[in-house]
C-alpha cells in the first residue's frame, strides 16, 4: 500500500486544505509531544501513581497533565487560542473540555 496514496485520499476525504508533506508535519509534531510527555511523566515518577488509579480517572488526570504540560511547554510560541486548538487536536477531544482542563473544573464521579 503507498502511503502517500493513503494520505491523499484521507486529505480528499476529509476536505482538509493541505499538502502530504503539511500533514506529515503535523502527524510528527503529535507523536513527539507525545514521546515528551510520556519521558516526563516518568522522569517526575507520575507513572507510578497514574497506575494507582482506576482507568477512566487515569485517563482523565493524564488529559488534564497532558493540557497543563502542553501549554507549559508552549506559552512562548503561540497564542491561546492556537494551543486549545492544537491540544483539541492531539486529545480527540474538545476546546472547551481543554479549557475545563487548564482551569481544574472537572470533577472526579
Amino acid at each position: 500500500m503507498d502511503l502517500l496514496q493513503s494520505v491523499e485520499q484521507y486529505i480528499i476525504d476529509h476536505g482538509l486544505n493541505i499538502t502530504p508533506e503539511e500533514l506529515f508535519v503535523q502527524f510528527n509534531h503529535i507523536v513527539e509531544s507525545h514521546h515528551q510527555f510520556e519521558y516526563y511523566l516518568k522522569l517526575n515518577g507520575i507513572n507510578e501513581n497514574l497506575e494507582k488509579m482506576k482507568r477512566n480517572k487515569r485517563l482523565l488526570e493524564k488529559r488534564k497533565l497532558f493540557v497543563d504540560w502542553y501549554f507549559l511547554k508552549n506559552q512562548n510560541k503561540k497564542n491561546i487560542k492556537s494551543l486549545m486548538i492544537e491540544a483539541s487536536e492531539m486529545l480527540f477531544t474538545s476546546t472547551k473540555t481543554i479549557q475545563i482542563d487548564l482551569l481544574k473544573e472537572t470533577t472526579d464521579k
